[in-house]
């Protein structure tokens, strides 16, 4: 992976954990547990006014739809895509839910692109878990291919085919098995 590549990831992880503690920070102080004050931007504004349905709508908008869901699931594709290279059972198993995960919350954002992720998320994910399951290490890879697959058909139906996915070159991530 670039390191352009790897710096555009980094800064959407940050973005991501931005976003969830400030949402932490809005509900608790919403129940009194943290003062408002600390709400505050550095700027010494509070970025998240109006009233609670106003201040749901910017959290919605600071999620955003997709595009940042895609990224951390093209990083745990990638995290997947070694663990089983490596025989990580426990850690792929760890990532393909993840991937489940994050993709069935994105579509409760965006759901107008469920029609396009249901075969992804109701076969091709199931078929990777099932030899993750096994530790099938011979049938890994074409598991793995699978996904790429049905990740390309959902891009395509959604009219974005550009967004080519290959299985991974490079680890991005320096977790690894213990021997």
């Amino acid at each position: 992976m670039a390191k352009s590549d790897r710096l555009a990831f980094a800064a959407v992880v940050i973005a991501l954990a931005a976003c969830a503690i400030s949402i932490v920070a809005w509900r608790w102080s919403s129940t009194g547990w943290l003062p408002r004050r600390q709400l505050a931007s550095p700027s010494g504004g509070e970025w998240l006014k109006g009233s609670p349905p106003e201040q749901v709508r910017t959290i919605e908008k600071q999620l955003r739809g997709l595009d940042v869901t895609m990224a951390e699931i093209g990083y745990r594709f990638t995290e997947l895509y070694f663990a089983g290279q490596d025989g990580n059972w426990d850690y792929a198993k760890y990532q393909a839910e993840k991937i489940d995960l994050a993709l069935r919350l994105a579509l409760e954002r965006r759901p107008k692109r469920a029609q396009s992720a249901q075969p992804f998320l109701e076969q091709d994910l199931p078929f990777v878990r099932q030899v993750i399951e096994a530790g099938d290490r011979a049938r890994f890879p074409q598991a793995m291919d699978r996904l790429r697959a049905a990740s390309m058909k959902c891009h395509t139906n959604e009219n974005v085919p550009y967004f080519t996915v290959e299985l991974p070159e490079h680890r991005i991530s320096p977790v690894r098995t213990i021997r």
